[in-house]
């Protein structure tokens, strides 16, 4: 699935240019933590991925609704916002990209034992590029490295999440991970068609949920004689 930049990405289109709050910009990356538990498989990426390639938009909302409210504060509904758009992002990469990827990796006859490294090198590179010359970068990544790291308990811990953070921002400063070849299928002029059109349609999309949920609870409010 895409690399941090293109979850920051996102964010920033999200927010269409304005300042992004510092609880999203954690959000956004916040699922990938779970690489930083030792021992884990693709059943724990799955977990913090409410299903990942198999799930579905009306799957997910159904989970936001049980997250989002959980504590009331505008912090915790940001940062659980910004945690559901990585999800979103995710399925739609796969749809749109990942699985144009493949197509192309197969048809050129590449093995599929060497697809996944054909498509890091093409992720990576593409991820440092972003990194390097995106005008939002810079605002997003002091956004990162000053929010106080927050538990998505029980599938992620705070120190996880304060680890992945951290590594995220040490990654790009060593230019060892900086692939050598360029992108081969997934070019960076794809990355920017993919995170423009991603960014809105989530909001539109956690919007809806939004929408739907305060409708919920609404009439559940009138039913119970709340004020």
């Amino acid at each position: 699935m895409p690399l941090p930049m293109v979850h920051l990405g996102v964010a920033s289109r999200y927010f269409a240019g304005s300042s992004v709050p510092d609880p999203f910009v954690l959000g956004s990356v916040a699922p990938d933590a779970i690489h930083m538990r030792k021992g884990t498989g693709r059943e724990d990426k799955l977990r913090t991925h409410f299903g990942g390639k198999e799930t579905t938009p009306d799957q997910l909302e159904r989970h936001y609704a049980q997250w989002i409210g959980r504590n009331p504060s505008e912090e915790w509904k940001l940062y659980v916002q910004g945690y559901f758009a990585h999800i979103l992002t995710d399925y739609l990469w796969g749809l749109r990209v990942y699985a144009d990827f493949k197509d192309q990796a197969q048809q050129d006859g590449i093995p599929e034992s060497e697809i996944k490294t054909g498509y890091y090198i093409d992720t990576d590179g593409v991820d440092f590029a972003l990194y390097e010359t995106s005008v939002w970068k810079k605002d997003l990544w002091e956004s990162l490295a000053r929010v106080p790291a927050c538990a998505m308990d029980p599938l992620l811990s705070e120190q996880e999440i304060d680890e992945w953070r951290t590594r995220t921002i040490r990654w790009f400063k060593d230019a060892s991970n900086k692939p050598a070849n360029p992108p081969r299928f997934i070019t960076r002029e794809i990355v920017e068609v993919f995170i423009e059109q991603a960014g809105g349609e989530i909001r539109t999309i956690l919007d809806e949920w939004d929408a739907r949920l305060s409708r919920r609870n609404y009439r559940y409010s009138i039913r119970s004689g709340q004020p």
